[in-house]
């Protein structure tokens, strides 16, 4: 009887423990391999999702805010109306709004808006420009201005040098419900000035200040007003309109400052503010006094 032998070589001839482990070797490295893929693509994915979902979200808050611009914008341009065509007070249109379809509206923040000091941006060499201390929406009412103050800057023509300021003062008063004028004279011309500079009034008056440079222009002029304690008061020749607007969730506020329409004519400035004698006064015979 013969007796085989095995040769080491041959897979048959193997432990068969050792065949059935090296089998589940590659499948378990397509498992491990599948799921880092998927991990990277979700990954991947959410994060698209995330930028998506932001761009959309700006886009959708862009358009609220351009609509809510609008609405607030469209409040400042009716009470705007209101204060040119209807005669309306600022006290009237303060309390101003206005609701559209949808929940969107606009409410006036007018009564909120106040200057306290009156910027001229630039006045060129010998130019004028006019500061009103009154009410414009009650003439007879007097301002309480005690003094003012006023600060400059030399204009671009100035080179190393800096402006002068003249100004003028012209004065009424409201009694009677007419018109009384000081009999010492109703205007005052004060003396060149650098800056700052700063003059005392009758606040029981009505003034319209002249401002003029010399030597040179002016920028950035600024009046401040107070009264007798000291107290700033805020400048009442302008119209401050202030509006708020909402849409959705997003809300805007606009707010226009610009000169009140004169109510003083080009006739009455000239008149109040020349330095040559006319009739300012006619009495009942039609003589002037």
């Amino acid at each position: 009887m013969r007796k085989q032998q095995s040769h080491p070589g041959n897979m048959n001839d193997r432990p068969s423990h050792l065949v059935a482990r090296s089998s589940h070797l590659v499948p378990g490295n397509i498992v491990a391999l599948a799921l880092v893929l998927t991990s990277v693509i979700l990954l991947v994915g959410i994060g698209i999702g995330i930028v998506v979902t932001e761009g959309s979200n700006r886009a959708q808050e862009g358009d609220s805010a351009a609509a809510a611009y609008y609405m607030a914008n469209s409040g400042v341009e009716m009470q705007l109306y209101g204060v040119r065509k209807d005669n309306r007070t600022l006290t009237e249109v303060a309390t101003a709004s206005s609701t559209y379809p949808g929940g969107s509206k606009w409410v006036s923040t007018t009564g909120y808006e106040q200057t306290g000091t009156k910027v001229v941006q630039k006045l060129d060499k010998e130019q004028f420009t006019f500061v009103d201390l009154f009410d414009p929406d009650n003439l007879a009412s007097t301002f309480n201005v005690a003094k003012v103050t006023i600060s400059w800057l030399p204009g671009d023509d100035c080179g190393m040098g800096a402006p002068d300021m003249e100004l003028g003062s012209a004065e009424w008063k409201f009694e009677g419900g007419s018109v009384q004028w000081p009999t010492d004279g109703n205007y005052i011309i004060y003396p060149f000035s650098a800056s700052p500079m700063s003059v005392n009034l009758d606040q029981t008056k009505q003034y319209r200040l002249r401002l003029r440079p010399y030597k040179c222009g002016a920028k950035n002029i600024q009046i401040s007003m107070f009264n007798a304690g000291g107290a700033p008061l805020n400048y009442p020749g302008d119209i401050t309109l202030g509006s708020e607007g909402f849409y959705g969730k997003t809300t805007q506020k606009v707010t226009v400052s610009m000169p009140r329409q004169d109510i003083l004519s080009g006739l009455f400035s000239y008149i109040v503010f020349s330095q040559d004698k006319l009739c300012k006064k006619v009495g009942t015979a039609g003589v002037c006094n």
